[in-house]
C-alpha cells in the first residue's frame, strides 16, 4: 500500500505554471503576427488558473491570490496520489486505443479525439457525483459541505464510484456524437476496450491507496494493509475486531485485484468480438453483460463502508443487474435486425456519419450499398445478403 507515490514542492509547481503560462502566450503572439488570423489559445490561461490554485490549496493563506510575505512562509508539498497517477495512466492509455479504433471504424481522429476527451471529462465528474449523492450525509449541510462547497472536488480525499463515471462518459459520449452525427453504437464498440481496460489500470491505484478493500478472509491469497489504512479502520473503528495497537488489519479478500482480472479478461473477449463480431454494438453488449455480471458478484466480497445500499443490493449491484437487463433487451433487438438486413448493421463497413450522403445516394440506402460492398470486399457477407461476391471499388 503506497497512496502518495511522491511529493512535489508547491512553489516549484507554481513558478513552473507561470512561466510555461508566459512562454505559450509569447508563442501564441508571436504566431499571430505572421498568421493574423490564428487564435490564441486557452492553455495560458489554463496555466495561470493552476497556479492560483497551487496558492488557494499548499500555502498557508488559503487565498487565490498571493499576499505579502506569502512566498516566504512554507508550502504544503503538492502529493501525487497513486489513484491519481493510474486513473491517468488509463486515460492516455485508453485515448491511443480509441484512437486506433476509431481509425479502423472508419471515424475521423478528429471527431474522436474530442469526444473522447469530453467523455472523460463527465466520466469523472459522474463518478465523484454519484459517491456524494451515495454518501449524502457526510457532504450534507449539518456536516459543512454548505459552508466549503469545494469539498465536493477533493477527489483526493476518497470518492469516485466506477458505475457513476460510466453513466456520466455514456451521456457525454451520447450528446458528442449527436452533436456530430456519428452513430452511437459505432463509437460504443470503438471506446468500450478503453473503459475496460482503463478500469482494471485504475484498481491497480485502488489497491495502492487501499480503498475498495474486501471481507475477512483465511484464502491463501488475502492481503492485510497497515496500520491507519481504510481497512484497518474499519477493522478497529467499525467492526472492533483489533485494538488500536494492531500494525495490520486482518487478512481480507484483495477485491481491488479482482477487478483488475475481470477488467483483464474483459479486455480480452472484447478484442476478441471485435475481431469477429457480425453487427455493430456487439463489443459494447460485451462490455455491458460482461461487466454488469462481474461485478455485482465482486461486490459481495467487498466490505469498504462507503458502498451504500438500495434495499438488499449494493448501489453497484443495482446499477449492474439494471444494465444488464437492458443490455439483453438490445442484444435482442440488434440481433432481430441484423437478421432481417445483416449489412446494414455492420457501420464499420459503411460511412461514420449517420445519414451520411454520396454521389448517387444518400441517408440509409447509401449506407446499406456502402456496407454491402464493404462486406464483399472481404468475401461472402454474412448471410449471403448483397450476392457477397462484388468487390468494393476503390477510387
Amino acid at each position: 500500500m503506497r497512496p502518495i507515490l511522491v511529493q512535489i514542492p508547491s512553489k516549484l509547481l507554481f513558478f513552473l505554471a507561470l512561466a510555461v503560462a508566459v512562454g505559450l502566450l509569447v508563442r501564441d503572439l508571436w504566431r499571430r503576427r505572421s498568421e493574423p488570423g490564428a487564435k490564441l489559445t486557452a492553455n495560458p490561461i489554463l496555466l495561470v488558473v493552476a497556479a492560483a490554485a497551487i496558492v488557494r490549496f499548499r500555502s498557508p493563506t488559503a487565498s487565490f491570490i498571493p499576499e505579502s510575505g506569502t512566498f516566504s512562509q512554507h508550502w504544503a508539498p503538492v502529493p501525487i496520489y497513486a489513484y491519481g497517477v493510474m486513473l491517468g495512466t488509463s486515460m492516455i492509455v485508453g485515448w491511443f486505443l480509441a484512437m486506433r479504433f476509431a481509425k479502423q471504424d472508419g471515424i475521423s481522429t478528429e471527431a474522436a479525439g474530442t469526444i473522447y476527451m469530453w467523455t472523460a471529462v463527465w466520466s469523472i465528474i459522474g463518478a465523484r457525483l454519484l459517491y456524494v449523492v451515495m454518501d449524502i450525509k457526510t457532504y450534507g449541510a449539518a456536516s459543512g459541505f454548505v459552508r466549503d462547497p469545494i469539498e465536493i472536488v477533493k477527489v483526493n480525499n476518497g470518492g469516485l464510484v466506477a458505475y457513476g463515471g460510466m453513466i456520466g462518459g455514456f451521456l457525454a459520449s451520447w450528446y458528442g456524437c449527436h452533436k456530430r452525427k456519428i452513430r452511437l453504437l459505432q463509437w460504443a464498440d470503438v471506446s468500450a476496450p478503453s473503459v475496460v481496460l482503463g478500469t482494471a489500470i485504475t484498481r491497480i491505484g485502488c489497491l495502492l491507496f487501499g480503498c475498495d478493500f474486501g471481507r475477512t478472509s483465511d484464502v491463501p491469497w488475502a492481503i492485510t494493509f497497515p496500520k491507519g489504512s481504510p481497512a484497518w479502520e474499519r477493522h478497529v473503528e467499525d467492526l472492533h475486531l483489533l485494538t488500536r495497537d494492531a500494525p495490520r488489519s486482518l487478512p481480507v479478500h484483495p477485491t481491488q485485484v479482482y477487478e483488475m482480472l475481470a477488467g483483464l479478461f474483459l479486455f480480452g473477449l472484447l478484442m476478441f468480438l471485435r475481431k469477429h463480431r457480425r453487427f455493430s454494438g456487439q463489443v459494447f453488449l460485451g462490455w455491458v453483460l460482461g461487466y454488469g455480471v462481474l461485478r455485482p458478484l465482486i461486490e459481495i466480497l467487498r466490505d469498504d463502508p462507503q458502498r451504500r445500499e438500495i434495499g438488499p443490493l449494493s448501489t453497484s449491484q443495482f446499477i449492474g443487474i439494471a444494465s444488464v437487463l437492458l443490455g439483453i433487451v438490445l442484444l435482442v433487438q440488434l440481433t432481430r435486425r441484423y437478421r432481417r438486413d445483416p449489412a446494414a448493421l455492420r457501420y464499420w463497413e459503411g460511412p461514420a456519419l449517420a445519414g451520411a450522403s454520396a454521389a448517387g445516394g444518400s441517408g440509409e440506402a447509401g449506407a446499406r450499398a456502402t456496407a454491402s460492398g464493404g462486406a464483399g470486399a472481404r468475401g461472402r457477407s454474412p448471410g449471403g445478403a448483397g450476392g457477397g461476391r462484388k468487390r468494393k471499388k476503390r477510387g
